[in-house]
């Protein structure tokens, strides 16, 4: 896959997750820009909160080709 675009086009590709010290969510730099993970207060809303850009989506499964430490 070319460069993403889209804030969708990240649940295609490998992302290696930092965790954010004492914090429930993990950040990754992509083509020079910061996303990050939310993990939300599940099962009230989606496990995760997936923002980059000017973009958002909700998940309850995270891609098999992330990485995400705990």
């Amino acid at each position: 896959m070319q460069s993403p675009q889209r804030v969708a086009d990240l649940l295609q590709i490998q992302i290696d997750w930092i965790k954010r010290s004492g914090e429930p969510e993990w950040y990754a730099f992509l083509s020079g820009e910061m996303c990050e993970l939310i993990l939300n207060d599940f099962p009230n809303e989606p496990l995760y909160t997936l923002k980059w850009r000017d973009e958002s989506v909700d998940l309850d499964d995270a891609p098999a080709c992330w990485v995400i430490p705990r």
